[in-house]
């Protein structure tokens, strides 16, 4: 109980560290944009760059801080989970940070304080992307900015805050010395980000959460060990998953939904499961299976319906994989992988 309690205490407080350090430096680089930068810009009487930089940069800023707000407060739970005394559907997972279910479960993120899930994953992705563009922006732009309007000209470069901190501190004081160094964590931030949101879109693209891409990985390293091949299980339609995740389906909509603030909830329940197809030469299931039908799984029958869904019965083939490693009879590989065939047809028959 008491170790309950002090995982419950460290998680709340590395989430609002997390919190505090996102609007402390974003509201500073705001803060600095519009007492220094902006009215430098307009001094100079430079209106054409003045308006483009105002409307982008409030455009960005906007989005950056409704998307986080947006991911942090709105709730991922699904509450029903057989850790909760309960069944669950299927893609749900358990956080052990936040001891609550996760429908669609991808990651606990420390930053927001709450875990991504079906609810929340459109804003967490939408905010690494704006917040990808407005490091850069901050790095690029407001770094040389800053120091126009302070010395009339760019004295130092970005490279030259790893090599001459000493320099920067003698010429630009305290105050410019924490802003310069606070742009480069920006840029750096920046490149960080884009890679989570090259890694997370291809696990859009592939209708798959962080969770999934684990367990296949570790899965397909097992089967391999066996002999075996295995197959992921997602959806080829790389469009349609874009479209499912992001709510949209034409231009128009793209740009109410998501180049400006929306709060549109995804499409399905998260517990439906559509267009899902195997894919394998294992011959796991029977040939008459209809594949394009969707597999249900309401919550007033999900005992039934999670018995009968062919995508949780391949779970099970995984997790039979994964917790229980079974003595076979047989000592050659080819054996090996004919009676782990035997077991996934045993399992898969009624499909």
């Amino acid at each position: 109980m008491w170790n309950i309690t002090i995982q419950k205490i460290l998680s709340k407080s590395i989430g609002y560290f997390g919190v505090f350090i996102f609007f402390s430096f974003t509201t500073y680089v705001v803060f600095i944009c519009y007492s220094i930068i902006a009215p430098a810009i307009f001094e100079h009487r430079q209106y054409g760059k003045f308006l483009f930089h105002f409307i982008f940069g409030n455009w960005l800023i906007i989005n950056i801080y409704f998307n986080y707000i947006m991911a942090w407060l709105t709730s991922p739970v699904q509450p029903v989970c057989k850790k909760c005394s309960s069944n669950k559907p299927p893609r749900t997972h358990h956080c052990s940070w936040c001891n609550l279910c996760v429908l669609r479960f991808d990651h606990h993120c420390p930053w927001l304080n709450n875990c991504v899930g079906f609810y929340n994953h459109r804003y967490f992705f939408q905010f690494c992307c704006f917040m990808a563009i407005g490091c850069l922006y901050a790095g690029f732009f407001c770094y040389r900015e800053y120091q126009i309007s302070r010395f009339d000209e760019q004295i130092f470069r970005q490279i030259d805050s790893f090599y001459m901190p000493g320099d920067i501190f003698d010429t630009m004081g305290v105050e410019g010395f924490i802003a310069n160094y606070i742009f480069i964590m920006a840029l750096v931030a920046g490149f960080l980000l884009i890679c989570i949101c090259c890694l997370h879109g291809g696990m859009i693209s592939r209708d798959e959460t962080s969770v999934e891409h684990l367990v296949a990985k570790y899965s397909i390293h097992q089967y391999y060990k066996q002999n075996s091949i295995f197959h992921k299980i997602f959806n080829p339609k790389i469009i349609e998953n874009w479209k499912r995740f992001l709510g949209v389906h034409t231009f128009s909509e793209f740009i109410r939904r998501i180049l400006l603030p929306s709060t549109h909830k995804p499409k399905g329940n998260g517990i439906t499961i559509d267009d899902y197809k195997v894919s394998t030469n294992l011959i796991l299931h029977r040939e008459d299976c209809d594949r394009n039908e969707p597999h249900v799984s309401n919550t007033s029958k999900i005992s039934y319906d999670i018995s009968n869904s062919c995508l949780v019965r391949i779970y099970r083939s995984v997790l039979l994989l994964w917790y229980k490693q079974r003595k076979s009879r047989c000592s050659t590989p080819i054996c090996q992988s004919r009676l782990l065939l035997t077991q996934q047809r045993n399992i898969l028959q009624d499909c």
